[in-house]
């Protein structure tokens, strides 16, 4: 803008000239226009050779307008800024410091006036105060653009790394999920093949009469422990069935029926206090929690009752289940390795601790053994704790 405008003066300066000078400042004025317009957006691109022509043929047609039109000497400030941006390093500056001398020098002729040299001078100053302001907000600009660059690389990285993190977590969780549900179930319907075994064994009928439906046994025993063994491989993420049919309550009173009547040994449910909605999250843990440790007073207490008490407490949900089997000693089965084979107290305890709940454990041989899990209600109520669910 500043170029066309010297450069449009320059033009008008030249109705009141000579014709012969008019014709001379009118000539350069247009090979100054078509070298420096031809050259501003394009220069980038051409090699270092031709870099340089630009610059020396801009300032030689400048040059020799300056004995010519006064007006053309206000270029120095475009030649500044070309010289600046094309060398860009300490050639650049002395290139500015030349123009300013020269556009001084040309002056002696006519007389030195302070405004003459004052005026050349600080520009020169504020032009190359200018450019190196701007290099450092280039540079802060770029190294800014690298930052957040790197950025964004760490943040993918963490966000690959917290999903690599996500899906062993989410195995470790399937694979319990497996073991309390499929596995528990599959180990259910082999105890109630020993059961019609042995009721069959009762019936009184010869072995012939027998033989079709034990082999109709057998091979529902060995379909349901091949079964149970691919159960303990499998990857994949269900929601527990229990619940999705009904409440927290219900899903309870089915387990107690199903290993009641696998493992022959009454279990009753009771609720206590007024029911509220909990997250889902905390629901599947109760159940999955209740489903473990009922499968183990069937498989190794040797009780004959068992109780699952839910408590809804002003500050916590509790579950416990207490049977009068011969009972253990905690710290001697803590002892013990815990496998897909074999999911116990310790992986009760990470579900409870999920969602922020506790798991409490009290047995002695000889004594059966009571199982508590505690989660606490939260701060939100029960509002927060159906958009949970949702």
């Amino acid at each position: 803008m500043l170029t066309s405008v010297v450069l449009i003066l320059s033009v008008v300066a030249s109705v009141e000239m000579p014709v012969n000078l008019a014709l001379l400042n009118l000539l350069l004025c247009g090979a100054f226009t078509f070298v420096y317009f031809s050259g501003t957006v394009d220069w980038p691109r051409w090699p270092a050779l031709a870099q340089w022509a630009w610059v020396t043929a801009l300032s030689v047609v400048w040059l020799l307008m300056l004995p010519v039109n006064d007006v053309s000497i206000y270029l120095i400030l475009s030649l500044f800024f070309v010289y600046l941006a094309v060398f860009n390093d300490w050639r650049g500056v002395a290139a500015v410091v030349a123009a300013t001398l020269m556009s001084i020098l040309i002056q002696i002729p006519d007389g030195l006036t302070l405004g003459g040299v004052v005026g050349p001078a600080i520009s020169a100053l504020v032009v190359v105060a200018i450019h190196v302001a701007y290099q450092k907000l280039w540079q802060v600009s770029r190294e800014r653009s690298e930052l957040i660059e790197e950025l964004m690389t760490t943040r993918n990285e963490l966000a690959e790394t917290q999903h690599a993190a996500g899906i062993a977590a989410e195995r470790e969780r399937i694979a319990h999920e497996i073991h309390d549900t499929v596995a528990q179930g599959l180990s259910s319907i082999q105890m109630l093949l020993h059961a019609a075994e042995r009721d069959l064994a009762a019936t009184g009928l010869d072995e012939e009469a027998q033989a079709p439906v034990r082999m109709r046994i057998d091979q529902a025993r060995q379909s349901a422990q091949d079964n149970l063994a691919e159960a303990r491989a499998m990857i994949a993420a269900l929601q527990p069935a229990s619940l999705s049919e009904g409440s927290l309550e219900d899903a309870l009173g089915r387990v107690a029926r199903s290993f009641g009547a696998s493992g022959e040994i009454d279990i009753d449910v009771d609720v206590e206090g007024e029911p509220a909605v909990l997250p889902m999250k905390a629901e599947a843990m109760l159940l999955r929690v209740a489903q473990g440790a009922v499968g183990n007073v069937v498989k190794h207490s040797g009780a004959t009752r068992a109780r699952i008490t839910l408590s809804f407490l002003p500050d916590a949900t509790r579950l416990d289940v207490v049977d009068n089997g011969h009972g253990f000693d905690p710290e001697a089965l803590a002892e013990r390795p815990a496998g897909l084979g074999h999911v116990g107290l310790d992986a009760m305890r990470r579900r409870a601790a999920e969602v922020g709940g506790t798991l409490a454990v009290e047995s002695s041989p000889g004594s059966g053994t009571a199982i508590s899990v505690s989660v606490p209600v939260a701060e939100d109520g029960g509002q927060g704790a159906a958009e949970a669910r949702g």
